[in-house]
């Protein structure tokens, strides 16, 4: 379904887009303070001299950094781009390769830009306005996003040889990993290149990781020792915590180049829709070459671990599926760590185990990384919770509450609605006319007669689109007070499904995803009311169900 653009009652925004990608070669060029520093230069000369006077001040910029052209995916900034344009709006980019290396990806992107949403598009490398008014204009961006595709395509085949043929010369081809540091070398041609050298300190920790795992040592025991003799950790960027985890032992036990094997190229990039999807490379594609020079485990100790790894696995009861999702498993943080709250096992008396909610950082990691030992049990937690919601969140007293704030959104709309209005049939009166003109052109017949028809079909849409919004734009206090007894009912009974369900412990789970999500809960140690032992203290840093019970306040 098409787009409904928005009646432009308000000034035009200037929106600019600036997209960075490692993938493309030379790309200082295209870093993202040069193509600020190229749209300003553009908006202050070029745009207002075409009479767009916008402040620059004032502009929205939207910034995808390290984003590959062909996700369209994985670019939010250009999914809100396109879901915050209105009608008249100037959107400013570099060219056309910003918005995208995929062809019908970025046509379509193109045309939402400047037919659906009425916007208009400017690249300032070209210097030029884009045009999307018939199949000749989506022509031209189709073949010119096509030219920018098998660019990017040159690139990754560029540059997947260059690192293919780095490895067969013995060299790193990838990242940094645990046990290695990264050094500068040149050849006799005096070009550098980079390679890996074992960095001892870390080799002693590997050493020991392997060992311990080898005299029978799990995962977690492993990352808790780790953690408590505070041993930095491999570093992960943005998404580390700073500390060891199960996760990151295993994959280290499962690394060849240990033992002075480097494995290049296990997997391999395609598409898939609109983003690029990570599979296992064919086996021919594979690159397996000793580094006598990296090992840092012997082959002894190396086949042993993962003799012992293949028969722990074995032993293991086979997973049935998906794991079993309690009621607020990734719902719930503990305030200490920020840590996830899970389901885990504990023992009661004699051999009987129950499942309780703790903080799954200090149960996989140790109390290094979080100290917070409490665990209570599930029912007890989902008990709380679900008293929690009927008594704060789910109340009659909450739906009038949301009510007074609709009936006061909708009270300030009525003296903005007659000048939206007047703006709205003062645009259907020009497109009533225009449609009358456009209906005696194809009635005297002529080559241009599929165009003409094309024209009639959008105008008769954006005809259907302005009445409907002039019948909004129309609303009287009558009919406020209509959408509010409505929207009360609405309200009144989704408070009972809500309670309903949270009768029934099987939907307990869709309703505290209803409640909390996104923002989730927190938990906090805390005493119980009689004092005697630690309990969760639950809490939410908002009112999420207002947008589960508050009706539209537009009525639709």
């Amino acid at each position: 379904m098409r787009a409904r653009a928005a009646v432009a009652t308000t000034p035009p925004r200037l929106r600019i887009y600036l997209r960075r990608s490692k993938a493309d070669e030379g790309h200082q060029q295209f870093s993202l303070d040069v193509q600020r520093d190229g749209s300003r230069l553009f908006a202050l000369d070029e745009l207002a001299r075409a009479g767009v006077n916008i402040p620059w001040s004032e502009r929205e910029e939207y910034i995808d950094d390290d984003r590959a052209g062909d996700d369209f995916e994985g670019r939010p900034e250009l999914r809100r781009l396109r879901a915050e344009i209105k009608q008249g709006d100037i959107v400013l980019c570099r060219d056309q390769s910003r918005l995208g290396r995929d062809a019908l990806e970025v046509t379509l992107a193109v045309r939402d830009i400047v037919r659906d949403r009425g916007a208009r598009l400017f690249y300032y490398a070209e210097r030029k306005e884009v045009e999307f008014a018939n199949a000749i204009d989506a022509a031209m961006t189709f073949i010119k996003g096509t030219g920018h595709q098998m660019e990017l395509e040159a690139i990754r085949g560029r540059v997947r040889e260059a690192l293919r043929a780095r490895v067969r010369a013995g060299r790193i081809a990838g990242g940094r990993c645990y046990g290695y540091e990264l050094r500068r070398e040149k050849d006799s041609s005096g070009r550098e290149y980079t390679i890996a050298v074992v960095n001892e300190a870390q080799a002693e920790i590997v050493r020991r990781i392997f060992s311990e795992y080898h005299n029978g040592a799990g995962l977690k025991r492993i990352a808790v020792r780790l953690n408590n003799d505070h041993i930095a950790p491999p570093h992960a960027g943005r998404r580390g915590t700073g500390s060891w985890c199960p996760g990151a032992i295993r994959e280290m036990l499962r690394n060849g180049r240990y033992r002075g094997v480097y494995t290049h190229g296990k997997t391999v990039r395609v598409r898939r829709g609109a983003k690029r999807v990570a599979f296992r490379a064919p086996p021919e594609d594979i690159i397996t070459i000793d580094v006598p020079e990296w090992r840092i485990i012997d082959d002894t100790t190396w086949f042993a671990v993962q003799e012992m790894i293949g028969e722990r696995a074995a032993s293991s009861p086979a997973s049935p599926g998906p794991c079993i999702r309690y009621a607020l498993s990734s719902l719930a943080r503990c305030v200490k760590c920020t840590g996830a709250i899970g389901a885990q096992s504990s023992h009661v008396g004699k051999g009987e185990h129950i499942k309780v909610y703790g903080c799954t950082r200090h149960h996989m990691r140790g109390n290094a990384v979080c100290c917070v030992k409490l665990r209570q049990a599930i029912d007890e937690v989902e008990a709380s919770v679900i008293d929690k919601i009927q008594e704060k969140w789910i109340t009659q007293e909450m739906v009038t509450e949301i009510l007074a704030d609709l009936r006061e959104t909708l009270t300030a709309q009525l003296t903005a609605s007659a000048l939206d209005a007047d703006a709205i049939e003062a645009e259907l009166g020009r497109l009533r006319a225009a449609q009358k003109n456009h209906a005696s052109a194809v009635a005297t017949g002529g080559d241009a007669i599929p165009e003409l028809l094309g024209e009639l079909r959008r105008r008769n849409d954006r005809i259907r689109t302005l009445e409907i919004d002039l019948g909004a734009a129309r609303r009287t206090p009558t009919m406020i007070e209509e959408m509010l007894a409505k929207s009360e009912a609405n309200a009144r009974r989704r408070v009972e499904e809500l309670r309903e369900l949270l009768d029934n412990p099987a939907d307990a789970r869709d309703v505290f995803e209803s409640v909390f999500l996104p923002e989730g809960l927190e938990f906090q140690e805390a005493w119980s009311s009689d004092g005697r032992r630690r309990v969760w203290a639950i809490s939410a840093t908002a009112h999420p169900v207002r947008s589960i019970l508050a009706s539209d306040p537009t009525g639709t």
